[in-house]
Order: structure tokens, then C-alpha cells, then sequence
């Protein structure tokens, strides 16, 4: 398939473990793929996944002028921006009473206002260009708190709400926004849990496993496509039945 044939991409985060797999799929089905990542490593790292055949960009996603500066760029080099994935994220773990507030506004600033920087930008180059489509991906955990967690979840609950606000804001001008909301994925971090850890956290998805990268990046690229011109400010689960199959309690030490 050539969905994406003649597209631009952009993908924030695009040298993480769901971002290579990201750039990969979107230049198989013939995007102009840009990796944007926070160091030069993680960029060439997303460049070697499309054998070179990508812009590579270095950028803060916490930093408001790093932002116009890679975009700038991206523009200057293409003219336009036909995608914007937001992959890019952390997830510090701790109980509330026991958070960092420079770890808690660590985690708010690059998840949910690098979500918004980003968001912000593309969409006004997408209005001026008459359309275009942004995935943000957010989690499972920002409809379903897990213990632990807390800083992660509320920049997910957040970037949720920013995708449904913006999607209302620029419907009108044919850019859609929508999320992926995955449970866990198979990431290189991911596959480091084993044993009872491990056991514990697949019995609470029914389907009874982790979810793959390319699940996710399917259904990512099914929101950045035609194939989904009707849809706007969606929040699609990617969990293998974790959120329809009912309270459980999640507690992470």
C-alpha cells in the first residue's frame, strides 16, 4: 500500500522503541518520514529504522523556541506537514506523597506541553496548508489510574483532553486530531519485566498478552489515513480488551 505516498510525517519521539517502528510503517507506504527525537542518538537511531531516507531533527519538546526552530525547519525542507505523531514521553514512577515536584513537572512539561507545543504548531501549518491529521499517543492510564504512577497518568488524562479540545477547534478547517490510548507494548524496556511481575500485568488484559509495536503503529496510521476521514477527536484503545473488561485494582510499588 502507498497511503502515505507523497505525505510528509513527522514523528515526535521518533527513535523510542514505538517510534522507530513508527517511521518504518509510514515510509513503507511511501511518507517522507521526519525523525524528531531529544538528542542526536535517538534521532540516527530512527534514521538507520528508514535505512536513511529521513530528515532527522533534534528537538526539546519542553522548549517552546526548540519547537518553532524544528518545525521551521521541517517546513523549510518540505513546504508543508501532512502528519504529526507525538510518541515522545516519559514516565517517572512514585507515589504522589512520595513525588518530586521537579519529577512531576518534568513528566507535565515534556508529555503534556510538548504535546500541546507540538500540536499547536503543526495545526496552524496544516490550516494555513487546508488540512492534515495528528495522532497523539496517550495511554490507557489516562482514563484508568494506576497507583504509582500519578504524574503519568494526569499528563495522559491531559493529552486526551487536548486532542478532543483541538480536534473541535480545527475540524472545521479539515485538520483532524485523535489519540491512541495503548496498554502495555512490547518495547525493549517492556521486555526487560519477567516472572510474576510480568504474569500479574498480562492476567488484566483479556487477550492475555502485551501488545506488539507494529499494533500499535497500525492503528496509528489508520487515524493519520483517508481511511479514517471521519473520524476527529477520538480516543481509540489499543489494549487488547483492558479498558472493556472492568475494574480491576492496578497497584505498581
Amino acid at each position: 500500500m502507498s497511503r502515505f505516498n507523497k505525505k510528509i510525517v513527522a514523528i515526535t519521539g521518533g527513535g523510542g522503541g514505538m517510534g522507530v517502528e513508527l517511521c518504518g510503517l509510514f515510509q513503507s507506504e511511501g511518507a517522507s518520514v521526519v525523525v524528531m527525537d531529544a538528542s542526536e542518538a535517538a534521532v540516527q537511531a530512527g534514521v538507520r529504522a528508514v535505512e536513511g531516507q529521513a530528515l532527522g531533527v533534534v528537538v526539546d519538546v519542553a522548549s517552546e523556541a526548540s519547537v518553532e526552530e524544528a518545525f521551521a525547519r521541517v517546513v523549510e525542507q518540505y513546504g508543508r506537514i501532512d502528519v504529526l505523531v507525538c510518541a515522545a514521553g516519559v514516565r517517572p514512577m512514585a507515589q504522589l506523597l512520595d513525588q518530586a515536584t521537579a519529577e512531576w513537572e518534568r513528566c507535565l512539561q515534556i508529555n503534556l506541553t510538548g504535546v500541546f507545543l507540538c500540536n499547536r504548531i503543526a495545526a496552524r501549518h496544516m490550516v494555513a496548508q487546508g488540512g492534515g491529521s495528528i495522532i497523539n499517543i496517550a495511554s490507557i492510564n489516562g482514563v484508568r489510574a494506576c497507583t504509582g504512577m500519578g504524574a503519568y497518568n494526569v499528563s495522559k488524562a491531559g493529552v486526551i483532553a487536548l486532542t478532543q479540545t483541538l480536534a473541535c477547534e480545527v475540524a472545521p478547517q479539515k485538520v483532524r486530531v485523535n489519540a491512541i490510548l495503548p496498554a502495555q507494548v512490547e518495547t525493549p524496556m517492556i521486555k526487560e519485566q519477567v516472572g510474576e511481575e510480568r504474569r500479574r500485568r498480562e492476567e488484566r488484559i483479556p487477550m492475555g498478552r502485551y501488545g506488539k509495536p507494529h499494533e500499535i503503529a497500525s492503528a496509528v496510521a489508520f487515524l493519520a489515513s483517508d481511511d479514517s476521514s471521519f473520524m476527529t477527536g477520538h480516543a481509540m484503545a489499543v489494549d487488547g480488551g483492558y479498558l472493556a473488561f472492568g475494574f480491576r485494582p492496578v497497584v505498581y510499588a
